[in-house]
């Protein structure tokens, strides 16, 4: 799909079920990738177990957490390539009117103001250099809506039009940026929707359901569309958000 040998990717969140992929499908490639988490020895143990990868703390809602990592890849990595905006929280089965102001804003500073920040910053280290590709992390839920996800939907929602706006600001600089949107996926954070005492095998073959190929995305599957729109093949891919879900795509 495309030869990263020599580029400098940046993947957020590279701890987790989605970011290990990611981060694993490019060092496959041979990218230099710094898995950038807020749990650091999380992050160092995925970098550990990846060729040339290295590790490092990032608090995606903080300005200055952004510069430092930043700093680091301007100075010892040769300058930022690619940026995976793939950090996010979830937590789920929360009615709308009962959700709380302060766990609605906990969800938009790190889903959406991390993910603007996460642009923001990278147009600001690339646009110099003439190139780079950016890709963002929505969900399913960018555009279906769940009454016991409100704050998810909506931080989701911004990260398409996040998306969109960078790309029109960044297309003059050579940068790209694009979104994958995930169904669900088996990892720790999906099946936190499984309410205590719930039956998992039942709620696995609920989500199998939705999807017309009765099929779900594995977290290699995401990855694929990632480094896909991060790659030459999509160089004239821009501003646009690829579903990546077995076809559990219905309106609502």
């Amino acid at each position: 799909m495309g030869d990263f040998t020599g580029q400098t990717i940046v993947v957020t969140g590279g701890s987790g079920g989605l970011g290990r992929a990611i981060a694993t499908a490019f060092a496959g490639q041979g990218g230099r990738v710094v898995v950038a988490d807020l749990d650091l020895p999380a992050a160092e143990a995925v970098a550990a177990s990846l060729e040339g990868a290295v590790a490092h703390p990032l608090d995606v809602t903080d300005e200055a957490s952004w510069d430092a990592l930043l700093d680091r890849v301007d100075a010892d990595l040769g300058g930022l390539d690619v940026l995976v905006n793939n950090a996010g929280i979830f937590v789920p089965n929360i009615p709308f009117e009962d959700m709380s102001l302060d766990l609605w804003r906990r969800h938009i500073a790190v889903n959406l103001d991390g993910t603007f920040l996460g642009c923001r910053q990278a147009i600001r280290r690339m646009k110099g250099r003439g190139k780079g590709a950016i890709v963002n992390m929505g969900s399913g839920m960018s555009i279906r809506a769940n009454p016991l996800a409100s704050a998810y939907c909506a931080s989701k929602a911004g990260v398409l039009m996040t998306t969109r706006t960078a790309a029109h600001a960044a297309g003059k600089y050579g940068i790209r940026v694009n979104c994958v949107l995930p169904g669900p996926v088996h990892t720790a954070m999906l099946m936190g929707n499984v309410a205590p005492g719930g039956d998992e095998d039942a709620f696995l073959t609920r989500m199998l359901g939705n999807s017309p190929m009765g099929v779900m995305a594995s977290p290699e599957d995401i990855a694929a569309g990632v480094v896909f729109l991060a790659s030459p093949a999509a160089k004239a891919i821009t501003g646009v958000h690829l579903p990546v879900d077995g076809g559990n795509m219905p309106g609502g």
